[in-house]
């Protein structure tokens, strides 16, 4: 019997997208055995700090990779928009599972609709991009907030506030189901680069890589290596104000991109499609910045 184990946060979400990695590979590869163990990151324990200029790279996943390099795990399961766009030297991203919904979601405290959102609308998040996107509508305030997802949605009441912005993604494999809720159109409301996406990471060589591979959707590989190619273009972080979302269609990749400046009073938006995804994300990257650069 082959026995691997697993380095996860220990959040509800980063647990369940563990399990399921898990069961995916138990049923690929009858036989195998996962041990699952728990390593909190620099955002697990910096639980107060800001997603800003000192927020360090790699925050949410630097800790689970040093224990993949020193061989105490055998691979990771990792939300994909937590990486950082430099490959760690001797890891691989052995696998990119079939994505699931990409879309973000406002979660409010009563009935509303997005036109509904006026001056001084108390939001919830501490996502850059999701500020600039909602302060492009209205005058809101911006309630900083923290911690994993069903802790985000106890805090619309007891931080009183009007909204809190969520992944999609995030509610649905918890099963989270609020009352009032709006599914914000990607096109006005473009994600995170990678968002709804896994990455499984291994070393570079190895038996788990090859095990790992079985769980590989080149579908969602390619788009999101096309939204990766361009948030590395920007050399963005989770600081600053960035959406991208790549659809698939045939051999074609388009790819549509947001680059807030840092203060949020200007914005670029584009289109950009081709066959090779790097190319087509450095593309929209380039234009974009030259956009805000005028």
């Amino acid at each position: 019997m082959t026995k691997l184990r697993v380095g996860t946060r220990g959040s509800d979400l980063a647990l369940w997208q563990t399990n399921w990695v898990s069961e995916q590979l138990s049923k690929a590869h009858p036989g195998l055995s996962i041990e699952r163990i728990v390593i909190k990151t620099h955002g697990d324990l910096a639980v107060s700090q800001r997603f800003d200029s000192d927020w360090p790279v790699g925050g949410f996943v630097g800790a689970i990779e040093q224990a993949l390099s020193r061989n105490e795990i055998d691979f990771a399961v990792h939300s994909y928009k937590d990486m950082q766009t430099a490959q760690t030297p001797g890891l691989a991203i052995a696998a990119v599972p079939v994505r699931e919904v990409v879309h973000d979601v406002l979660v409010t405290r009563k009935n509303i609709s997005l036109a509904d959102i006026g001056d001084g609308f108390r939001l919830g998040t501490s996502s850059p991009r999701r500020i600039a996107q909602f302060r492009r509508a209205a005058d809101v305030e911006i309630v900083e907030l923290r911690g994993n997802v069903p802790t985000r949605v106890k805090k619309l009441d007891s931080e009183n506030l009007d909204g809190v912005v969520l992944a999609a993604a995030g509610l649905k494999r918890l099963a989270i189901n609020p009352p009032h809720r709006i599914d914000l159109p990607t096109e006005r409301f473009v994600p995170a680069p990678a968002q709804g996406a896994l990455a499984i990471q291994t070393r570079e060589t190895g038996e788990a890589r090859e095990i790992i591979q079985s769980l590989d959707d080149a579908r969602t590989r390619r788009a999101v290596d096309t939204e990766r190619a361009f948030l590395k273009e920007i050399g963005a972080g989770c600081h600053v104000p960035v959406g991208a979302l790549a659809t698939i269609r045939g051999d074609t990749v388009l790819l549509q991109g947001q680059l807030f400046s840092r203060g949020y009073s200007k914005l670029a938006q584009g289109i950009q499609e081709g066959t090779d995804p790097a190319a087509v994300g450095v593309r929209l990257a380039k234009r974009l910045l030259g956009e805000l650069d005028e």
